[in-house]
């Protein structure tokens, strides 16, 4: 069928065309991102209530909460978080590929029903509920070198002029300021002057509330229908106020005698910052830090270059002078800075394979043909990857490295073919192709489909790891398909048009070789009488010389333009008969070799069984782990002041650590941001985080772990704080730090927060014990300083006072409540109102504040109510209902996070008391329930592909001889993981399922050959080694060429260097020992059950071993009358 692409080139070529348009066209619409989306969706509620503990917080709000919520449909897990700043957040994370809306959906139903059950203040805050990613997309500084400059200048300036806009950005998620410095109306009241004036604050509140109000009068002169004016007029009123002084004239008594009590006879009255809750600056200066988080589904790429672009034009039209902004955080820089060099990877990959190619054929015009396939499979394989929603990442380009040395095999045996025809049979290049075409078309089809088979399984894995290995399955898969289409399309009508035929006579067997070497490669030998040799001797020296010199430049140029691999390709010539020699010799080594070895079964079953038994040795060896942390270029600095501290305090540690790192020669930048935590994203005063910004990969020699061990040690001379460093997490989606994140349980269900701090400090002293783990750090502290309340009922109702109004009183002097609100700078600000600062410094200030009884005295609190001293919690978290202690490790050098988990859970089984456990968040909560996946997929690969050789040979004896041969290759994968100190990881898994199927082909290419010259007759043995011997070249060559194009990844350096080396050593060092003690063992595997099939048949032909002999009946037609009679 494929015979008649010849008789219309221009379709094949068309065909390729085609196939690279669409793929250009799916270059420019696939979404680019770090890896594929494997971020389970998560949904997160926010709830504020101002003044609230986190214990109070957690038994109003967070209990009818979550029991309402929990079980919603297709839940994994739910988390929760609860702060003494009146804060608090569940998060409920779901199973992978369902519906975030949907998943929005359910949760808002869920919190509906429970909304009677919450505080009035709670609701009037607004309860939101929205789907989140919660890795971070961008960090945004906004800062000032204007000494005048204050935060809080630029925190509003970020709220009128940056949020809106970053808000209508097309994937965007919600954008919010870092801290709440944004105006509000401040309110300062006296307790002093009130007591004197006998103002309570509930008055103060009525008044603010009656007389800044939004009134709508109407109009005046409307139509009735009856009688009719000329004008009509629209009544207006000043609305709320939104200036000082108007609040300061807001009147709260007055008497018939024109005495009157106004707002600024008992209070101050400013425009100042919301809350005073976050020190943020950047390199010294103060800034406004934006947390900007893509929405889900959205392609980041996209989100953070029309960020930018947005960003450069407010700076442009509004910045006033000396406001500038810098990316304090920017997920681009490591997904950029990795894509671009797995693309240099994949050009690299693309030119050593050529070379390999070239160095076996020996012909430029033949390594073209190949070599043109490469780029129309990959580039194809983009329109594959856009019509199945999948993206552009890490994952799909590895895919296309590892695939450039299969996609160029099928073209290689094609070319092969037709040089061999054309060896033998003296055929132009058109005929040649033709007899090829018709003879290997089918095994071409048979090869692809086989390969392909390999990827399908994997294509079917659920879960995170299931979408690694199907993004990786079908860009595997969609190449393979491709280059097979190729190969019976554009590279027949290459070969037909650009290959020359071969120089030949008819009884010279010089010639032969000859033609051999430059088709095949297989033989060196030049006839002498092809040289030719110039007549002086002078004219032959003026040539070397100049042909030295011109080499000489040619090859400086091409090092400097193109480095080693330029300087390769000028060496190729040179070194080409050398080579083609010594591969002549190779072969014939190899031919004695394994005549001795097939025949030896014992010896065949013994290499087998070492390299089956190695393999399971080495892996029990070998450390697991599920995605590598990279060196993103940057780190997160996590500071814990003692509890209780203030903000200030926080502060000065933070700018003291700035200052320390400041000195590092790889730091570009430092932000400081005191208040905040970025590990749970939470709020309190002796929490602070700074984020590290480092120089590119290329402008510094150490990595961010070394960077870090430099930090830990410098850091030793910082007192009353304690410090922790990470980096960001590898799998974008999983929270915001990398390395291993678990929470201690208490599921006793006492809320006995002591107990559960002694049992945590208890369990990580005995984590700190072990080597795998490092930087152990948690943040729960139950020694935090508060007071309790108490009050005497029996008194303070004899004095008149109600509890409620009591607590109402202090609620506004003590925690800030705001009233109502008003417009300026067409944005919506809030009022507060709030006893000055001096009146509540220390827990004895109370004593000396006053509620206004029922019969309109002050009383003083002193009088009814005691406050004790204790400790507590300044953040609660939970888990699953349960309250949790999380707790942030890494493992430590030399280890991986699966011996990590490992040593975890060994530690927690030894030292838990009863009711207590431990359960994993993030990426942890993956890997820690993953279990011998790995294996699974191994298995489950190998089994497909003996059962598509089952049906190939219609033996389930011989597809053995395939099969037994991969742990040689498994070994060597193993071995070479260990020897470059790598993990057992995904990319590892990957890297091994694509070794499955090309050493299984190799294997096929050896067994194939051997059965059909079996059926010519040939014996076992003489079979065995034919096939060897005839395949052991091309073998080579597609063997060296996948080799070659690993080697990029083997030696990668820079943004992504982890994944790059394990996956590159897993397929180079798997292909190498798998190719060169293969190649020896194949044959062997092939005899031995070679000899247990041959002969035996699922179904006999009984033609052959007839039961009876066979009686012909004469027909009716020849029977005559008398014959009837007869009968």
């Amino acid at each position: 069928m494929f015979t008649k692409i010849l008789y219309r080139p221009a379709l094949a070529i068309v065909i390729s065309i085609i196939l690279l348009f669409l793929g250009v066209l799916g270059i420019e619409t696939l979404p680019v991102a770090q890896f594929p989306s494997v971020a389970p969706p998560t949904v997160m509620v926010t709830i504020s209530y101002p003044g609230a503990s986190a214990n109070v917080l957690v038994d109003s709000v967070l209990i009818p909460l979550e029991q309402s919520i929990n079980g919603v449909q297709n839940m994994r897990y739910m988390t929760s978080s609860a702060t003494s700043a009146g804060e608090a957040a569940i998060t409920i994370y779901f199973e992978p590929g369902t519906d975030p809306n949907i998943n929005v959906v359910n949760v808002q139903n869920r919190v509906n029903i429970v909304l009677f059950q919450l505080p009035p203040l709670v609701v009037r805050e607004g309860i939101l509920v929205s789907q989140v990613v919660p890795s971070m997309l961008m960090y945004v500084n906004l800062f000032s070198t204007d000494p005048n400059a204050d935060q809080k200048d630029l925190f509003n300036f970020a709220n009128v002029y940056v949020m809106p806009r970053l808000k209508r950005i097309r994937g965007m998620g919600l954008p919010r300021n870092l801290g709440n410095r944004i105006f509000a109306m401040r309110v300062w009241l006296d307790p002093d002057r009130m007591r004197a004036y006998n103002v309570s604050s509930e008055e103060i509140m009525e008044a603010i509330a009656e007389q800044s109000i939004i009134g709508s009068p109407g109009r005046l002169g409307q139509a009735t229908g009856k009688t009719s004016q000329s004008k009509e007029y629209v009544l207006t009123y000043v609305g709320r106020y939104n200036k000082p002084d108007q609040y300061e004239n807001i009147i709260l008594r007055a008497s018939p005698d024109g005495e009157i009590l106004r707002l600024r006879d008992v209070a101050e009255v400013e425009l100042g910052p919301q809350f005073f809750d976050i020190y943020s600056d950047i390199n010294g200066y103060p800034a406004a830090s934006i947390i900007l988080k893509q929405a889900p589904g959205s392609n980041a790429a996209e989100v953070i270059k029309a960020i930018k672009a947005e960003l450069e034009q407010i700076k442009e039209e509004s910045f006033p002078p000396g406001m500038d902004y810098e990316l304090a955080y920017d997920v681009s820089k490591f997904l950029d800075a990795s894509i671009e060099k797995v693309v240099h990877t994949l050009v690299e990959a693309f030119i050593l394979v050529s070379l390999v190619v070239y160095m076996f054929l020996g012909d430029l015009r033949s390594t073209l043909i190949p070599t043109l396939a490469v780029p129309v499979s990959l580039i194809g394989t983009f329109f594959v990857l856009q019509l199945l929603g999948l993206s552009i990442n890490l994952i799909t380009l590895f895919a296309m490295v590892l695939a450039i040395g299969v996609v160029v095999d099928d073209a290689i045996v094609v070319v092969e073919a037709v040089h061999a025809k054309m060896a033998e049979k003296h055929l132009p290049p058109y005929r040649a192709t033709m007899e090829v075409l018709h003879e290997i078309s089918g095994a071409i089809i048979a090869i692809t489909l086989v390969m392909t088979a390999v990827f399908v399984p994997v294509t079917f894995i659920p879960g995170p790891v299931g979408q690694f290995y199907r993004q990786f399955g079908i860009t595997m898969a969609s190449s393979i398909i491709l280059s097979g289409l190729v190969a019976l399309t554009l590279t027949p009508v290459l070969c037909a048009m650009i290959l020359k035929p071969h120089a030949h006579t008819h009884d010279d067997a010089n010639s032969s070789s000859d033609v051999q070497r430059h088709g095949l490669g297989l033989n060196g030998d030049e006839p002498s009488e092809n040289r030719s040799r110039p007549r002086r001797l002078g004219r032959l020296l003026l040539l070397a010389i100049g042909g030295l010199l011109v080499l000489a430049g040619v090859t400086y140029l091409a090092y400097e333009l193109w480095g080693p691999i330029g300087f390769g390709f000028i060496l190729l010539p040179l070194i080409q008969r050398p080579f083609d020699r010594a591969v002549e010799f190779v072969t014939a080594g190899y031919t004695a070799i394994v005549r001795r070895v097939a025949m030896r079964r014992l010896l065949t079953v013994a290499v087998v069984g070492a390299f089956a038994a190695g393999t399971v040795g080495v892996n029990l060896e070998l450390p697991t782990g599920f995605i590598p942390g990279e060196d993103q270029g940057i780190i997160y600095a996590v500071l814990q002041t003692p509890p209780g501290s203030t903000l200030e305090y926080t502060n000065a540690k933070s700018h003291e650590l700035e200052e320390i790192v400041k000195e590092i020669p790889e730091v570009t930048s430092v932000t400081s941001l005191a208040g905040y935590e970025v590990l749970t994203e939470g709020r309190g005063s002796n929490a602070g985080t700074c984020i590290i910004n480092l120089k590119n990969w290329a402008e510094r020699e150490r990595t961010a772990r070394e960077i870090i061990e430099e930090l830990e040690e410098r850091c030793q001379q910082m007192s009353n704080v304690r410090l922790e460093f990470f980096e960001p997490p590898a799998v974008p989606g999983f929270g915001t730090a990398g390395g291993l994140s678990l929470l201690v349980l208490d599921k006793t269900n006492s809320n006995d927060y002591q107990r559960l701090g002694e049992v945590t400090e208890q369990f990580m002293a005995a984590l700190r014990e072990r080597p795998e783990l490092s930087n152990l750090f948690t943040f729960y502290a139950s020694n935090y300083p508060q007071y309790e309340l108490i009050i005497d009922n029996d008194v303070a109702m004899q004095k008149g006072v109600s509890i409620k109004t009591a607590m109402d009183n202090l609620n506004i002097l003590i925690g800030s409540t705001w009233e109502q609100g008003f417009i300026r700078f067409n944005q919506f600000f809030k009022v507060f109102v709030q006893a000055k600062p001096e009146f509540r410094r220390f827990p004895e200030d109370l004593e000396n504040l006053f509620v206004r009884n029922e019969h309109g005295e002050m009383v003083p609190y002193s009088s009814f109510m005691k406050i004790e001293k204790k400790q507590g919690l300044n953040e609660i978290n939970r888990f699953n209902l349960y309250t949790a202690a999380p707790i942030q490790c890494a493992p430590a050098a030399g280890y991986s996070s699966g011996q990590a988990i490992k040593a975890i859970t060994e530690v927690a089984e030894r030292t838990l008391p009863r009711g207590f456990d431990i359960d994993w968040a993030g990426l942890s909560y993956d890997e820690s329930r993953k279990g011998n996946e790995a294996v699974y997929i191994f298995l489950i690969v190998v089994a497909f592909v003996y059962l598509v050789l089952v049906g190939q040979y219609e033996s389930f004896i011989l597809p053995l001889a395939v099969i037994l041969s991969l742990p040689i290759g498994v070994f060597g994968s193993f071995f070479f993981l260990k020897l470059m100190g790598l993990a057992n990881d995904v990319y590892a898994q990957i890297g091994l399922i694509m070794l499955v199927g090309l050493l299984g082909k190799n294997a096929i290419l050896i067994v194939e050959f051997a059965v059909q010259r079996r059926q010519e007759g040939q014996s076992l043995v003489d079979a065995a080694v034919e096939a060897g011997k005839l395949r052991f070249r091309p073998i080579l060559m597609t063997s060296f060429a996948f080799i070659a194009g690993l080697l990029p990844l083997v030696f990668a350096t820079g943004a992504g260097a982890i994944g790059n080396r394990t996956i590159g050593t897993t397929g180079a060092g798997g292909m190498l020992l798998g190719t060169l003690v293969g190649v020896l063992v194949i044959p062997g595997l092939y005899y031995l059950f070679g000899k247990l099939a041959d002969g035996r048949k699922l179904l006999q032909d009984e033609s052959n071993n007839p039961v009876s002999e066979v009686f012909e009946y004469p027909s009716v037609a020849n029977l005559n009358e008398a014959d009837l009679d007869q009968g």
